[in-house]
């Protein structure tokens, strides 16, 4: 019998094992599943979810048919030329780059086309369906609660959540309308004498748990004038295992959180 522990980065870094780099690198399996969108039909996260319907199929499929079949139309606003269909984009879109996560998808959009016996294939307004996205969008932020509750209580997880409230509805923002934000959800921690969570210590240690959370990214500017985005799990590697975000920044909120923290649409400003 091999026991095997698995453990999230930011639990492994919080133990405070010396050496860590080398500890990863020669005493455990680092799973790496991101790809770029242009490579993403070589990579084994494609690989993984082709296979798992592929294999369904009798015979087995070779791979990529059995993809293709289910889900035969291009991503919207992909600049790269492909001789296949780009679906497999939107997924990654959505997705942290895990397994688990496309799985989901595919189980929510199964489960809603479950009274429809004659679907043979799903199509893009399937995925942009919006009880499809809301469903997502509330697992997602299942997964952000899982990980609050590791460290904090569920009072926390609320002061977390009123946080978006004072975005009034953006999913893109700067750090001074961060700032502005954070300054409000403190007024309002006051005014209910609750306890401040120790994430919220301050600007930017808000900020920084945001950005590990995977809840938002932050946004550079090349100098070709293209935007260079920073995930914390695509920037994560066995000499980085706690990227840092970056302040006076732009930054924005994870595509598939969307729905669940009501923000993707402004909301209008009371008239005074």
């Amino acid at each position: 019998m091999r026991v095997v522990l698995l453990i999230r980065p930011d639990i492994f870094e919080s133990i405070g094992l010396q050496n860590q780099n080398t500890k990863i690198r020669d005493n455990a399996v680092f799973l790496d599943w991101r790809t770029e969108y242009i490579a993403h039909r070589n990579s084994e996260l494609f690989e993984v979810v082709d296979h798992m319907l592929g294999v369904q199929q009798d015979p087995p499929s070779d791979k990529g048919v059995a993809w293709d079949h289910y889900f035969p139309w291009d991503s919207p606003n992909v600049y790269d030329q492909y001789s296949t269909p780009t679906s497999f984009i939107n997924f990654l879109r959505w997705s942290y780059y895990r397994p688990r996560d496309i799985v989901t998808m595919l189980e929510l959009l199964k489960s809603n086309a479950s009274s429809n016996q004659t679907k043979v294939h799903f199509s893009l307004s399937d995925f942009e369906n919006s009880h499809f996205q809301r469903e997502y969008s509330n697992y997602l932020l299942g997964e952000v609660k899982d990980h609050l509750s590791f460290y904090y209580g569920a009072s926390h997880y609320e002061i977390f959540l009123k946080f978006f409230e004072y975005l009034a509805g953006k999913d893109s923002f700067n750090y001074e309308f961060f700032v502005l934000a954070f300054d409000k959800l403190q007024e309002h921690i006051q005014s209910i004498v609750a306890e401040r969570p120790k994430f919220m210590a301050t600007h930017n240690d808000f900020l920084q748990f945001l950005f590990d959370l995977n809840v938002i990214c932050y946004i550079e500017q090349t100098e070709d004038n293209k935007p260079f985005i920073h995930w914390c799990f695509r920037d994560r590697s066995y000499a980085n295992i706690s990227p840092k975000v970056k302040a006076g920044t732009e930054y924005q909120v994870f595509y598939g959180l969307g729905k669940a923290l009501n923000v993707g649409k402004e909301f209008k400003k009371k008239r005074v």
